[in-house]
């Protein structure tokens, strides 16, 4: 096995030409790395380790064209706000704001809570026993599937566009692993048709090694973000760790974040 390193200098200065059968990323450097780009039709999960800043390198692929953005993280204002932070032109994103819509059922369960609880606060001792020995009221409200919305969202994509999960974290806490799986897969189908790229962000070595496995094998790519301490410094990789039928495209590159946001700086691709 032979590595091949591709020094800074050169990396920077070389352009990607568009490619055929690929989408871009936006971000040359890393299209550069993916030799052209995410083939159509695949399926990447991004696994991001705590403080790699997956969050940015996903909102620069999404500032980078026309791009559903499936949010749970942040709300589309959040999103914007950072965007504009970095100065990158921002785009038509549809945003898909799941973010918004959880906090929004969240305050509308407490003020109903709130609710009944000032109401049973001016009944009688009387009356309060009458009510439990009876029924309690509810304070449960109707919630939203949001593995459905991401379900219909999927399917309604047209061509060769790029979809953005951000991330399966807030469903993996809301929903079994299983219907998790069902729910990608579906989605995954969805963007082979299309000829799209879809983008799943998640946690690494949070929801256990076996579901991880299970993601790496449903993916059509994974690439990984880690951030490694070297003394009093730290350093972050990107690992291209899986490339259907792409093996040259297997490799890893040192990354920062700087002012202009994520920047690759140096590729070292095992051949």
């Amino acid at each position: 096995m032979a590595i091949e390193k591709m020094g800074r200098d050169v990396f920077i200065d070389s352009n990607v030409e568009e490619k055929e059968g690929f989408i871009r990323t936006g971000i040359d450097k890393l299209d550069r790395l993916l030799e052209g780009g995410i083939p159509c039709g695949f399926t990447v999960v991004l696994l991001g380790s705590p403080g790699s800043s997956t969050e940015i390198l996903v909102k620069q692929i999404a500032a980078s064209g026309e791009v559903t953005y499936i949010t749970t993280e942040e709300t589309k204002d959040e999103i914007l706000d950072t965007m504009r932070r970095f100065k990158w032109q921002i785009p038509n994103i549809d945003f898909v704001d799941i973010s918004e819509k959880y906090y929004s059922n969240v305050l509308k369960g407490e003020q109903k809570r709130v609710s009944i609880y000032e109401q049973r606060s001016k009944m009688k001792l009387k009356e309060l026993i009458e009510i439990g020995s009876t029924a309690i009221p509810s304070t449960v409200t109707s919630e939203e599937d949001f593995l459905a919305i991401v379900s219909n969202r999927t399917k309604e994509i047209g061509e060769k566009k790029t979809i953005i999960i951000n991330s399966l974290d807030f469903f993996l806490s809301q929903y079994g692993q299983e219907n998790v799986l069902k729910t990608v897969y579906a989605a995954k189908v969805n963007n082979l048709k299309n000829k799209g790229a879809l983008l799943i962000v998640m946690t690494k070595g949070v929801h256990g090694e076996l579901f991880e496995r299970k993601m790496e094998g449903l993916a059509d790519a994974v690439l990984e973000l880690d951030v490694i301490q070297k003394g009093s410094s730290f350093e972050r990789y990107l690992s291209v760790k899986k490339m259907r039928n792409y093996a040259k495209k297997i490799g890893i590159a040192r990354y920062v974040i700087d002012d202009s946001g994520f920047v690759l700086e140096m590729i070292e691709r095992i051949m």
